[in-house]
Formats: C-alpha cells, sequence, structure tokens
C-alpha cells in the first residue's frame, strides 16, 4: 500500500510540475532544488516498498520504518494537493502571478476584497526532504531492506494424501462433483471443473475428497494432482505430470525441455483416460495455460480437468463446463471442525465443560474451515476456562493468533497489484457486515486519490475494474444486482474485514460517542474516521486528534442536533471525504466551518431532514468531485451557484420527493459522468430552472441517466438541443412523463436518440398496468409517500396542539408529497 502512496505522489508531482508548470513553480520560487531532491527520494525508496511491506509483520523494526514512512507520504500528499489548490486557484484568477505569492512563508494574503489561503509550500517541502533523509538513513544504518535478490515467496505445495474422515461438511457439493465426472461427456477439448472461493474456504480438502473417492480412482485409468501455486511454472508442471504418467518415459529424457515433456505425454495420453487436479491455479493467463491445453486434449474420450482456484478468472480462462463455487459451512460444521482439534487429549468431562465457549468461538471463523482448523489448534493447549473465554472475547486481528488465521488472506492480498491493494485496505472504513454500493464506493476512492492516472482512462472505468478485480478474487460476497446483472452493492466476509482492519490499524477507526463525552485520538495516528453519535443533542463535541482526518463519516440517531458537530469541520482541514448520515442538519450548520475544506473532493448528505435548501457555499468547493444527496425527504431546492462546481463528476439525487429546483447552472458542469433523479423542464428554456436542452455540453456523461420532464407540452428546438446523439457513455436514459398532455411517442420523436440508444419511456399515469418498472416505481413512491403521511401527520398534531390554524401543509393543500 505504500508502494501505491508513492506511485500517486510521483504522478501528482510530474501533473502538477509539467502539466501546469508555470503557475506551479511560481509557487515554490527559490525552492526548485528541494522539489526535485523530494522527486529523487521517493524514487529510490519506491523500488524497496514491496519487499517492506510484505516483511512488517514478521520483523518489527521494518513496521515501525514504513509506519513513520507512510505518515511522510501523507503529510505529502497533503502538501501537493495544496500546490495543486493553489494552481487552480491561480488559474481561475487568470494566470497571472502577483507579487505576494512569491514568498513561499506566508500563511494568507488578501487580494483586493478577496482573503485567500495561502500556504508555505516550499517549507512544507523541505521539511519533508529532512524526513525522508533520516528514513533513507535508518533504512541503510539498520539494514532493514535486504539487498540480495528475493525468492518469491510461494504458498505451501498442496498434495492429494489427506485423511478424508476428518473433512466435513463437503458431501454434497463432492457428490454433485463425482456425478458430472463419472460422465462421459463428449467435446472438442477436455472438459473442466473449477472449484472457487476465497482463501480458506476448503477447496483443497473438496478436491482431496473427490479426488480419493473410490469411484474416481476406478473409473479413470490415470489420476495425477498437481500443485499449481503461483509462480506458475509450465515446464515444472509437465514433468510432474509426465513423471507421475510414466516414470521411466521421463527418466529415459536426456534433455526434458518442454516440448520434448509435452510430446511425450500426449503419445502416452492418446490410450489413457484421465483426471488431472490442478490445485490453487493463480494464473489466467492465456499463454501459461495454451501448451499445457493443446497437449491435453489428445487424451481419450471421458477424461477430465479439475481446478481449484480463488480467482474466478481462472474458470473463464480455462473455458470450464462447469464452475462449483464453495460456499460458506454453517456454524455447525465449524464447531465439529474445531472440536475435532480442540479437545483431543481430553476426557469427556472437560469437553463438556468448554462446549458451550467453543461454539461460540466457533461462529468467529465465519463459515471458513481452515480458520475452526486454525482456533481448534491453538484451543488444544488451552486447559482452562477462562483461557477459552479470552479467546472468545478477542478481537481477531488485534489477538495473537490473528496472523495465523489471516495467513492464506496474505497470500491472495499480497497477489494483488499495489493500487488495488490501497482500494480494499479502505474498505476498513464500513463497518462490520455492511452493505457497500459499489458506485460510492468506487466515488469513494476516487475521493482518496486512488484512481489517479496518467493513461486516457476515464477514473471511474479504473474504479469498476478494480471492484470487479477484487471480485473475481473472492474479497466481496452477497451480491444485489439489477435486472441486467450488473453489480448494485456487496458486503465483506467478516474475516475479510478483519483482515483489513488488522492491515490498517489505527489509521482507519470507528468510534462512537455517546452524550457529550470526550473523544481523545491524539495518541494514534488516524486518517480515518467513522463516528457513530447517539444522544448528543446541543453542545458541541469534544474530540481531540482530527487534524489529520482525510476521511469523516458522521452517523447519528434522531436525537442528535447538528449543534454537536459546531467546531468539527473547523479543525479538519485537510478532509478529502465528508459524510452525514441521519442528521437532522440545517443548512447553516452545513456550511459551518466548510470554507476550510479546500481538498474536499466528496460530500455526502444522507438522510438530513433538516435540509431545505443546499447551502450556496457548498458551490465554493472548487476540489468537490461527487455530490450525494441521497433521501434527504425536505430538500426543496439546489443551490443556484451550483454551475461553479466545475469539476464535479457525480451529482446523485436519489429519493429526495419534495425537490423541485434545479438551477440552470447544472449544465456548466461539463465534467458530470454521473448524474441521477433529476427534473428537467421541456416546455421551454427560459429562467433559471434546468431543462433538457441543457444536457447539451455534458457530453461525459456515462452509465444510466433517469430524468422527469416536466411542463404540458414539448418545445422541439429544446429537445434536440439536448443532442443524444453525442452522449456515447451513456448506456440508458429513463424517461419519466409528468404530464397527460405529453405523449411517449412525441417525446422520443423530439429528443431523436440514435438507433443503438435506449430511451425508456415511464408515464405516472401508468402506474398501475402490467409493466414490471412501473410497479417497481410505484413501491418507492409509496414508501415515500408513508415517510411523507407520517411527517405530515405529526406536523398536523403540532399546529393543531399549539391552536395555530394558518400554516398549511402539502396534505391539507391537496397536493401530492411524492411529487
Amino acid at each position: 500500500m505504500a508502494e501505491a502512496i508513492v506511485t500517486v505522489i510521483l504522478e501528482q508531482l510530474a501533473a502538477i510540475t509539467i502539466d501546469k508548470a508555470r503557475e506551479a513553480w511560481s509557487l515554490v520560487r527559490g525552492a526548485e532544488d528541494e522539489v526535485k531532491r523530494l522527486e529523487s527520494n521517493f524514487k529510490a525508496l519506491q523500488l524497496e516498498l514491496e519487499d517492506a511491506e510484505e516483511r512488517e509483520y514478521q520483523d518489527k523494526r521494518v513496521k515501525h520504518w514504513l509506519d513513520k514512512f507512510r505518515d511522510v507520504s501523507y503529510d505529502m500528499e497533503d502538501v501537493l494537493d495544496d500546490w495543486e489548490t493553489a494552481v487552480r486557484q491561480l488559474q481561475r484568477d487568470g494566470g497571472s502571478v502577483p507579487k505576494w505569492k512569491v514568498c513561499p512563508f506566508l500563511s494568507c494574503f488578501s487580494s483586493g476584497s478577496q482573503t485567500v489561503m495561502r500556504y508555505g509550500i516550499a517549507t512544507k517541502i523541505k521539511g519533508i526532504n529532512e524526513q525522508l533523509d533520516q528514513i533513507v538513513n535508518d533504512k541503510v544504518r539498520f539494514e532493514l531492506i535486504k539487498k540480495e535478490h528475493k525468492e518469491h515467496k510461494r504458498p505451501l505445495e498442496t498434495t492429494s494424501f489427506a485423511d478424508v474422515s476428518e473433512l466435513v461438511g463437503r458431501d454434497a457439493v463432492k457428490e454433485d462433483i463425482i456425478s458430472v465426472l463419472l460422465c462421459e461427456e463428449r467435446c472438442r477439448n477436455i472438459p473442466t471443473i473449477t472449484v472457487v472461493g476465497m482463501g480458506g474456504t476448503g477447496k483443497t480438502a473438496l478436491a482431496q475428497l473427490v479426488y480419493n473417492d473410490s469411484r474416481i480412482q476406478t473409473h479413470f485409468s490415470k489420476t495425477i494432482w498437481v500443485c499449481a501455486s503461483d509462480p506458475f511454472d509450465q515446464s515444472q508442471i509437465a514433468r510432474a505430470i509426465l513423471a507421475d504418467l510414466d516414470i521411466d518415459a521421463f527418466v529415459s529424457l536426456n534433455t526434458p525441455t518442454l516440448q520434448n515433456v509435452l510430446r511425450t505425454i500426449t503419445d502416452k495420453l492418446k490410450a489413457v483416460k484421465f483426471l488431472f487436479v490442478f490445485d490453487d491455479v493463480w494464473t489466467d493467463r492465456d499463454r501459461d495455460w495454451e501448451p499445457l491445453k493443446a497437449a491435453f486434449k489428445y487424451g481419450m474420450p471421458g477424461s477430465w480437468i479439475l481446478v481449484t482456484t480463488r480467482n474466478e478468472s481462472v474458470a473463464r480462462q480455462m473455458e470450464s463446463s462447469r464452475v462449483v463455487p464453495v460456499e460458506l459451512l454453517p456454524e455447525k460444521m465449524c464447531w465439529l471442525i474445531l472440536a475435532q482439534k480442540a479437545f483431543i487429549g481430553r476426557n469427556q468431562v472437560s469437553c463438556e465443560s468448554l462446549e458451550h465457549i467453543g461454539k461460540e468461538i466457533a461462529k468467529k471463523c465465519g463459515g471458513l474451515p481452515l480458520a475452526a482448523r486454525t482456533l481448534g489448534g491453538l484451543l488444544q493447549n488451552k486447559r482452562g476456562i477462562d483461557e477459552w473465554q479470552n479467546v472468545l472475547n478477542s478481537v481477531i486481528w488485534k489477538s495473537g493468533f490473528g496472523k495465523e488465521i489471516f495467513s492464506p488472506l496474505s497470500l491472495s492480498y499480497y497477489d494483488l497489484p499495489s493500487p488495488i491493494r490501497r482500494c480494499l485496505s479502505y474498505c476498513a472504513i464500513f463497518p462490520i457486515s455492511y452493505t457497500i454500493n459499489k458506485d460510492e464506493l468506487i466515488q469513494h476512492w476516487m475521493a482518496q486519490g486512488y484512481l489517479n492516472s496518467d493513461e486516457n482512462v476515464r477514473r471511474e472505468l479504473k474504479g469498476k475494474e478494480y471492484f470487479e478485480y477484487l471480485t473475481t478474487r473472492s474479497f466481496f460476497q452477497d451480491f444485489q444486482k439489477d435486472a441486467q446483472g450488473n453489480i448494485i452493492s456487496c458486503k465483506m466476509h467478516d474475516l475479510i474485514h478483519e483482515y483489513v482492519q488488522f492491515l490498517s490499524e489505527d489509521r482507519f477507526v470507528t468510534e462512537e460517542v455517546v452524550g457529550n463525552s470526550t473523544l481523545d485520538l491524539s495518541s494514534r495516528k488516524v486518517r480515518h474516521l467513522r463516528l457513530v453519535i447517539r444522544n448528543c443533542k446541543s453542545s458541541p463535541l469534544c474530540i481531540y486528534g482530527i487534524e489529520k482526518l482525510r476521511s469523516l463519516v458522521v452517523a447519528s440517531d434522531d436525537k442528535t442536533s447538528g449543534d454537536a458537530l459546531h467546531d468539527l469541520l473547523s479543525r479538519s482541514k485537510l478532509l478529502r471525504l465528508l459524510e452525514f448520515d441521519s442528521f437532522h442538519l440545517l443548512p447553516e450548520e452545513i456550511v459551518r466551518g466548510m470554507d476550510n475544506l479546500i481538498h474536499l473532493r466528496y460530500l455526502s448528505l444522507i438522510s438530513c431532514s433538516g435540509l431545505v435548501n443546499l447551502p450556496e457555499a457548498v458551490c465554493e468547493l472548487i476540489s468537490l468531485l461527487s455530490l450525494n444527496l441521497r433521501d434527504c425527504l425536505n430538500l426543496e431546492k439546489l443551490a443556484v451557484g451550483i454551475g461553479k462546481l466545475i469539476n464535479l463528476r457525480c451529482l446523485l439525487i436519489k429519493d429526495c420527493p419534495r425537490l423541485t429546483y434545479y438551477s440552470k447552472g447544472i449544465s456548466n458542469l461539463t465534467s458530470l459522468e454521473t448524474l441521477s433523479g433529476i427534473k428537467m423542464r421541456i416546455d421551454q428554456s427560459d429562467g433559471d430552472e434546468l431543462s433538457i436542452g441543457d444536457l447539451e455540453n455534458l457530453d461525459l456523461l456515462g452509465g444510466n441517466l433517469s430524468v422527469e420532464l416536466m411542463g404540458d407540452e414539448i418545445d422541439l428546438n429544446e429537445a434536440k438541443r439536448a443532442k443524444l446523439n453525442k452522449k456515447i457513455h451513456l448506456k440508458r436514459m429513463d424517461v419519466w412523463i409528468s404530464s397527460g398532455n405529453i405523449k411517449e411517442e412525441e417525446v422520443l420523436q423530439a429528443l431523436n436518440p440514435p438507433s443503438n440508444f435506449p430511451v425508456v419511456l415511464f408515464d405516472y399515469r401508468k402506474w398501475f398496468n402490467s409493466n414490471d418498472a412501473c410497479i417497481k416505481r410505484l413501491m418507492v413512491k409509496e414508501n415515500i409517500r408513508v415517510a411523507l403521511y407520517v411527517q405530515t401527520a405529526a406536523l398536523q398534531f403540532i399546529d393543531a396542539a399549539a391552536g395555530r390554524t394558518g400554516r398549511s401543509t402539502s396534505a391539507e393543500s391537496g397536493e401530492d408529497p411524492t411529487d
């Protein structure tokens, strides 16, 4: 992960000093050599970080050294952000370089009536260089990173030998696989069954059960087991197969090159009906498997290949006839596996006294048989109830036995590319068993700068690639999908979540504050904080050590007011991500301290019931990339100046039923790639309300676009101005028609979309027909209607109790609260 941070720093440094050279260098005048030394230091360390990261949990000195380096790297990212923001300010002011900008030691300046933040960028770079010099010296002085060639660390070699009586919980899936293998399936190539699952699920054990079954040994004339772990070696695998097929033929080869070995294998397979088991396959590269598959196809009909892997893409590469996902074991089975190990050498009385605690410990395994065996082995040497209770009460990732349980996960983790490792580790910010929205997760990654690239690739697409990469390697599960089969959300297995917490330690923290208690984080190196506040009504929270936070997610109950936040934002000036969930926030409480958040890239306001108008101050967040407004039931109006957010890439509006005013400034957001849940006029383009023609220059829009058309007639010129033919990144457009005077065919004719671009029309008047989409829309609307009905009833009760009669609610005026 440190390697990924350095890569991002070097890319950002190059982008500033090359792409924005004139403005950038003017801000560090006199410190050019320091900038070059900084780049040189980071490049020198970048080459050695991967080895250091793999050793940090084996050598405490390496871990301490890496922690210091990470802190300096985080600080450097902050300085680069300061620098880039100052450059952006210069460019926005017309590119001039005022005299006061030459001095790097001023912290602020006044330009006319505007006071602008000013950073001692050069001074900070010099300070970071001094820290880096010390880190480099420590590396050499303590020989923390060895210079000799590092042998690739590979998993332990597996074999077919196992005590099958100890392998429990897989009988049904074993029988399913065996029934397929015993079939005489005829096809051009040898068919393949691929067993897929995360590390520790028992894929190898399942393959051993199948391999050692007497029916399999009788049915196939030759069964061969090959451990194909990383690194993949074609020659070694081919030689292992030939040695098992015919040891004499293997020994007789004078030069056992891959060519000679494969030629001999093809001759031997012509008279053999075989089962090859390739266990623990990691590679999904075609060039690795092509020569082997070409040789295998000479086998007799009825031959099969069985593969086990953590990577779904292996199944696709092998053109598998069957893909068998290995499910998690129920708690009952985990307990049986744990008890097999833990109760060795104990008498019946001892076993009975520990059984209740043992079953609770088995729940920690999360359905993973390897975790159950590891914990069972640990408990063998713990004789008393107190010792078992300590294991039960411990958090795995903080415990002494965590490394052993996490061992199979570490193999998968360190096999990931460094940038993707960083994205996975970020998931520590979510609570355990949390439902993670895929698109919001990608926006989180983008806000943290994890998706930056100098390639011509949209960052959102890179985020989707990373998500798919993690998905195929079984780091996510419990997927929810849309009608087209696209993943909407997922969860992490509890043990994987504990593992990323283990990796992240104090950098990602979740804390709960009850009432007006004090929280002190100053002794920890917290960068990402999830804060759960309960029953805090008026007084400001006392939280220390938040000055270097990059992410702040604040969740609350309905008894907490926005006053509790008071100076929280004013002291968290380095935030990239800010999310409020279930706060009764008033607009003035949202903007309090927000003028300090010049680095903020992601702002999410979820279920903020006090929010009626989006504050204009939000429009001054010039670095903002994502604005998420979800379930704000009382929101009526977006900010007029929203067009100032020229870097905004995602504007998500969902389930805000009272929202009717959308500023025309949205038409200026030409960087927008995601736009959801908006209302547009189709009858005119006058005034300051958003109209359909304002899509004209939003050519980067992608994914699905959902709009509701307002007005009783169609302005053809306005509809044509939308220029849907230029929206090449859009996959689909859902159009909701709110007026009975507008016909669906008229809308299609006016918009004139390309023939290959699906525009799906929905008419509110047809909610109750058999159209599934309309019914689903109705269900959403009805849920909102019920919520608003309860809210309206409460207001009416308050009004009646207070004797007020002049106030009109939506229910009294006959308005549909869902409009």
